[in-house]
């Protein structure tokens, strides 16, 4: 079985990232390595699985960055799963062998993400659990515990710097390989439960839900609005939710 790197980024929320290393050390079987970057807390002592430390918060994309970074030195990995520290799996079960073996098994395939519970916080409702324990086919998946194909990953930096608050990384990584005729999954096999907010609602993020939602939000536009055109919403998003693959 292919080694799968996972990577979380952690600002000051240890007891969160504490509980997501704890479950993959107990459930989780197929083989990975655990790449847990502190992003710099001042309000917190890191994750007691901190082994990638960045001394200032430089958002969550640059975190999981560094994560990547480091697990390219150990190279051999089948996939990258991403996770945050609002997640929190569901169950006790493996987390990581559905979505591995899928990428194993589909070639085509080039992210799958868990399920996510029917009481999670999310804009994405597709990504919602709909029953069952099989994969199915969606047009774009979030990083609350998302696996990614390394080589495709690699060769196309889905994850862009210049989005630093992640969003719009993921509908831009959908576009990519929606463009190129791979596929992205939703696997019913994986549950996890995505608290929103629950960071700033504890004081420990250094400004307030709204004031990021408002930062992410602006760049996220300027960005991809920049990149694709003042068109970008439509075609990486309202078409999908609008068509047949909702």
């Amino acid at each position: 079985m292919e080694r799968v790197a996972v990577i979380l980024t952690n600002f000051n929320m240890p007891e969160r990232a504490d509980a997501l290393g704890d479950h993959l050390a107990r459930y989780a079987a197929w083989p990975h390595d655990f790449y847990c970057v502190d992003n710099g807390s001042n309000l917190a002592p890191p994750s007691a699985y901190t082994n990638v430390q960045l001394l200032a918060n430089a958002q969550t994309t640059a975190g999981w960055l560094a994560g990547v970074d480091r697990a390219r030195l150990e190279g051999g990995y089948l996939g990258y799963l991403f996770l945050i520290t609002s997640a929190e799996f569901v169950g006790e079960s493996d987390p990581i062998a559905p979505l591995a073996q899928l990428l194993l098994d589909d070639p085509s395939a080039v992210g799958v993400h868990a399920a996510l519970t029917p009481d999670s916080t999310t804009h994405w409702e597709h990504l919602k659990t709909r029953g069952g324990d099989r994969p199915r086919r969606t047009w774009m998946i979030d990083n609350i515990c998302a696996l990614y194909r390394s080589d495709w990953f690699d060769a196309n930096n889905p994850f862009d710097p210049a989005l630093p608050y992640a969003w719009g990384v993921d509908l831009e990584a959908g576009y990519k390989a929606r463009s190129q005729g791979r596929s992205l999954w939703v696997h019913e096999g994986v549950h996890v439960r995505k608290v929103t907010d629950i960071g700033y609602r504890m004081g420990r993020m250094g400004m307030s839900a709204r004031e990021r939602q408002q930062k992410a939000g602006d760049n996220m536009r300027a960005v991809l609005s920049g990149r694709y055109g003042n068109n970008w919403y439509s075609r990486m998003v309202e078409e999908h939710v609008n068509g047949s693959m909702r």
